[in-house]
């Protein structure tokens, strides 16, 4: 019957979640726009397109990576992890790790193509041997958590845990400084473009954490518990884009103006220009698709139990089939 609890629980798990197609429609649109970053940055600098094409491989995966740790251990905080939300949590943890995984396995083939183009410009000197030395390090221990099986209890601010999110934050810190060595050092345009590299960490890594662990998980047991955890995180997220878009916007201008001027001319009678116009417009449609995006004004990922109060008594038809999973 279609009011059993297994089709009520069907109807939430593969409708209510599908409202993730405009942030996955934005994650793709930011990822043109840091390719298309890193073909600028490529461009004055002279690089391959091999080279370009790792760069931005590492780019995505230190995003990943770093935001997915972020997220884990800043944003999934120990009101998350009670009675009746831990397995979700849990659940969150193990997905988690299966994609820094992959992420450490894109890191270990173009972190050393990355390092190897700054050694080339930069030499061998404290940048690159620290940074190369932050990133190995960095990976390590990613690599060694990834594999572990504790509890999510145990795993949420544990001591490695928060040094592989330190490692990380160094690594991109380290990044930022070298790309911009690269051009000549200058310590307000080293700072910007770590701050840019900041945003850009934040917003993908929580893009990623929501639309590929949050959800898909929440989707396995669609419980108030689940609902109030998932919504949480939800609302960290939309925080957290209200000060990144600008930010990368801002960050990103500044770094144009500084190496083509404000001229239209300029822009718009290159190719790098054109590029430059481009990023300056898909920023804006990230801002166009999150004012029109239905997450932007939920309190849950799940549609229709946003008076948290009012599905007390449901929770039981909403949870019909969890003792299954």
């Amino acid at each position: 019957m279609s009011d059993s609890p297994a089709g009520v629980r069907t109807t939430v798990s593969t409708d209510l979640f599908d409202r993730y197609l405009l942030p996955k429609v934005a994650l793709a649109v930011i990822l043109t726009g840091s390719l298309l970053g890193t073909w600028v940055s490529g461009r004055f600098g002279g690089q391959s397109i091999a080279v370009t094409l790792a760069k931005w491989s590492y780019f995505v995966a230190t995003g990943v990576l770093t935001g997915g740790l972020v997220w884990k251990h800043c944003f999934v905080r120990p009101r998350d992890l009670g009675a009746n939300a831990g397995d979700y949590c849990a659940e969150m943890y193990a997905r988690f790790d299966r994609i820094a995984t992959g992420a450490v396995a894109l890191l270990a083939v173009s972190g050393p193509i990355v390092l190897a183009a700054y050694v080339s410009a930069l030499g061998t000197g404290a940048l690159t041997v620290g940074l190369g030395s932050l990133l190995a390090a960095w990976l390590g221990t990613v690599a060694v958590t990834a594999q572990r099986s504790a509890a999510a209890e145990a795993q949420f601010r544990s001591p490695v845990g928060l040094l592989a999110l330190a490692l990380a934050l160094a690594v991109v810190a380290g990044t930022g400084i070298a790309e911009v060595s690269l051009r000549g050092f200058d310590p307000v345009t080293a700072g910007v473009r770590t701050i840019h590299l900041f945003a850009f960490v934040a917003w993908i890594g929580g893009a990623v954490w929501n639309i590929f662990i949050a959800v898909p998980t929440g989707q396995r047991r669609p419980t108030t518990a689940v609902v109030r955890a998932a919504g949480d995180q939800l609302e960290r997220f939309r925080w957290t884009v209200r000060f990144v878009i600008p930010l990368i916007f801002l960050t990103g201008l500044y770094q144009a103006v500084a190496v083509l001027g404000v001229r239209f001319e300029t822009y718009a009678g290159t190719a790098v220009g054109w590029v430059v116009l481009a990023k300056i417009g898909i920023i804006g449609l990230l801002a166009v698709i999150f004012k029109l995006c239905p997450m932007w004004r939920a309190c849950s990922p799940v549609e229709g139990v946003c008076e948290l109060e009012e599905t007390g008594s449901g929770s039981g038809t909403a949870s019909g089939g969890d003792g299954d999973d």
